[in-house]
């Protein structure tokens, strides 16, 4: 399933790319996204009726607020997708002839996506607290190099296509477009600082959740477990599992949400989606934690470039499990 989304989100950008010197390429493009939008609108009604009845009809009832909230939210993402479609439905049909922000189709796409992928992540977050055995849509186990292969490749892949390697840039360009580039003892000093100050904000939202919402607190703490625990692990081990999540992490995540979705959609928009992708932690505390760190790396994309903030997201995640094997 992930190698066929990916696929076919990847077909997409490329034609999104082309379909700025084509015009067929370009209504392709919106056909395409006007019919899953419809699609996804008609999906998001049928859900929420279905979801509303197994709240009623459920031994346990369920929360219908929730059931219902979860529902409109897979509507109205439909209906924003078709939306998006109006501005390039226009400018094919003829009525404006220039190409803004709103018509240029990666740029199209990139929003189409950003409006799915924040309301299916929505979701998830509503419904976090309503399903049955929550823990078994997570890895039942360890996270395996495997498993962060398949999670973490997809954002590279479609991080290049979206920025148009092979069809508008090269090689150097596509990299120069993501950002990545040299950095300098100053900028590691920044990085440096940027993750200590990163796991000492850590270490208190982790204390304020567990105050906060403490019912929570231990639900997402034995997905977190897990996940990510190297207990078990020799000390070696541990460490190649801590460089495994921290490099696979950094370089998945940093390469398309700082590299190829910041430039576009600017530091707020991609900080919201970032926190958003991590549904592990349900509605907690922690996701406005995971905001904060997201604008502070994408003040180091922007300040200095991204692989300073692919060195400090690296970094911290590496960090983070080898303290907890060491010192838990």
């Amino acid at each position: 399933m992930t190698l066929l989304v990916t696929a076919f989100v990847g077909g997409l950008a490329l034609l999104a790319q082309m379909a700025r010197k084509s015009r067929e390429a370009e209504v392709t493009v919106i056909v395409v996204i006007l019919a899953l939008s419809i699609l996804i609108a008609a999906l998001g009604g049928l859900t929420g009726l279905g979801l509303l009845l197994m709240a009623a009809n459920g031994p346990a009832g369920g929360d219908r607020i929730t059931f219902a909230a979860a529902g409109a939210t897979a509507v109205f993402a439909g209906v924003a997708g078709g939306g998006l479609c109006v501005p390039p439905l226009r400018r094919v049909a003829g009525r404006r002839r220039e190409r803004t922000f709103w018509t240029d189709p990666p740029t199209f796409l990139a929003l189409w996506l950003f409006a799915m992928v924040l309301a299916n992540n929505a979701v998830s977050l509503l419904l976090f607290d309503q399903l049955p055995e929550l823990e078994k849509l997570f890895s039942a186990g360890r996270l395996s190099p495997g498993a962060v292969l398949t999670s973490q490749l997809p954002f590279v892949v479609v991080a290049l296509l979206g920025v148009g390697f092979g069809v508008r840039r090269n090689a150097r360009e596509t990299l120069q477009r993501l950002g990545y580039g040299a950095v300098s003892l100053r900028h590691l000093g920044v990085v440096v600082l940027f993750v200590a100050a990163a796991l000492a904000l850590s270490f208190a939202a982790d204390a304020l959740f567990a105050q906060l919402q403490p019912d929570l607190y231990r639900k997402v703490g034995e997905i977190s477990h897990n996940l990510f625990n190297p207990a078990g692990l020799s000390p070696a081990s541990a460490i190649l599992f801590a460089l495994l999540v921290g490099v696979g992490a950094g370089l998945g995540e940093e390469t398309l949400f700082r590299g190829a979705v910041q430039p576009k959609l600017g530091i707020p928009a991609t900080s919201v989606l970032f926190a958003s992708m991590h549904v592990q932690y349900g509605p907690s505390l922690l996701l406005g934690y995971v905001f904060l760190l997201s604008i502070g790396l994408g003040r180091l994309r922007k300040h200095i470039n991204t692989t300073a903030s692919f060195l400090a997201h690296a970094t911290y995640n590496t960090l983070g499990i080898v303290l907890a094997y060491f010192f838990a």
